[in-house]
């Protein structure tokens, strides 16, 4: 753990100006295969082309609904819950709400590649976490099935290039990432999910940070002296109640570190500024995936932060080999993970914290970016075998949305189990 002068314990975090290091990555990416595959198939529920068990059509909006006994999509039939369905299925696949729904005909709609009927089953909805808690094949006398339309996220309204490691970003490559700065300060990064919450870590609240109108939210630019960008005001923060550094300041476990920034006003989708998706309910994290870390903060360790949002590739380590005696000796808990490369040279740092680490997939059939993981902590900045250690964003699928929900109107710092 590092302190910034003026600033706030934050594990130390930047992405320095240099190429990434390779050779380790590439040690990574070493034992995937189909095995990893098999179980990846298992736990999302989809067919061969690797698509999450949950979709929506792009071309009519129906939601489907993978049978993996009898390997077909079936559609929904529709029931006087659609609307807790459709809110149900986009949270399960990432997106933060539904925002529309209706009803189709068969007959009028054509089947479209679906065979038979999922019926809702309206006494489990209550209590149902995913769609497939709550359903049973149906034959559907109606012939009328769900459709809905999900927030949009993860998808960039530009076209621009990728640069790889430590580099300046362009502007709309990353339009969900945020400044969160106290009294005019940049203190934290942050991920827009919605048009009115940002996540962001728990660490970023300290009790010297507390007065919630003291914080502003800066969207869509990456020069923190620009003009250009929105500034928001904050109304509310919700941060993990079983983040321990809070409740014991001589705790060194930093499991929990997430928190939720909810904004005065809501924010204007432009080119520039767009939600990013969360991950897919059960969705596990590839070892080895290349992802993207990006953020402000300092540059070197203990050295200045840029100026320019910079942006660094560094490729997800399995836990086992990051709670080994040479990286953290079992000090990464279940709802962490690790990312880097084993000799080091590209990270985050002082700065960076509570900003976005996101991978992009092809689940939802369309590529998206998802929010795997938000900047938490480490030793030094670019080490060798000291590698960044995120918050494991899909561990707190639940709590996010329950979050959302339960102080959509409360104001101030508040905790939440």
């Amino acid at each position: 753990m590092a302190e910034k002068d003026g600033g706030l314990k934050v594990p130390c975090w930047s992405l320095p100006r240099v190429v990434a290091v390779v050779t380790g990555g590439f040690l990574l990416l070493a034992g995937i295969g189909a095995g990893v595959w098999a179980i990846v198939m298992a736990v999302l529920g989809s067919d061969r082309e690797g698509l999450y068990g949950v979709q929506v059509s792009s071309a009519d909006l129906r939601l489907t609904l993978y049978d993996e006994s009898e390997g077909k999509w079936r559609l929904i039939c529709s029931s006087h819950s659609n609307a807790l369905v459709a809110a149900l299925s986009c949270e399960e696949m990432g997106f933060i709400r539904s925002l529309w729904h209706s009803e189709l005909d068969v007959e009028r709609a054509g089947a479209n590649g679906t065979s038979g009927y999922y019926c809702i089953d309206e006494s489990r909805l209550s209590l149902a976490r995913r769609l497939s808690d709550a359903i049973s094949i149906c034959d559907c006398p109606s012939g009328r099935f769900l459709a809905t339309l999900c927030q949009d996220c993860g998808r960039r309204k530009l076209s621009v290039d990728r640069i790889v490691g430590g580099q300046d970003a362009s502007l709309g490559k990353w339009p969900w990432q945020v400044s969160l700065r106290y009294d005019s300060t940049h203190l934290c990064g942050g991920s827009i999910i919605s048009s009115e919450w940002v996540i962001t870590a728990a660490h970023c609240f300290p009790e010297r940070n507390r007065v919630v109108n003291r914080w502003r939210v800066f969207s869509g630019a990456i020069s923190q002296l620009s003009s250009r960008g929105q500034q928001t005001g904050v109304v509310g923060v919700v941060y993990h109640a079983g983040y321990l550094p809070f409740l014991d300041p001589n705790s060194e476990e930093n499991s929990n570190d997430i928190a939720l920034v909810h904004l005065a006003a809501p924010l204007s989708f432009t080119e520039d500024v767009q939600p990013v998706c969360l991950p897919a309910l059960g969705q596990p994290l590839l070892d080895g995936k290349v992802c993207t870390v990006t953020g402000w903060g300092n540059t070197q360790y203990y050295g200045q932060q840029s100026s320019i949002l910079q942006e660094a590739s560094v490729p997800i380590i399995s836990t086992t080999l990051c709670n080994s005696p040479e990286y953290y000796s079992n000090q990464i808990r279940p709802r962490m993970f690790c990312a880097g490369y084993a000799e080091g040279g590209t990270d985050a740092c002082q700065g960076d914290s509570g900003g976005p680490f996101v991978c992009e997939d092809g689940i939802s059939r369309t590529p998206r970016w998802r929010l795997c993981g938000v900047v938490s902590w480490g030793t030094g900045c670019a080490l060798p075998h000291k590698p960044g250690v995120y918050t494991r964003v899909g561990a707190f699928h639940d709590w996010i949305h329950q979050a959302m929900k339960t102080h959509s109107l409360a104001s101030g710092i508040v905790s939440k189990d």
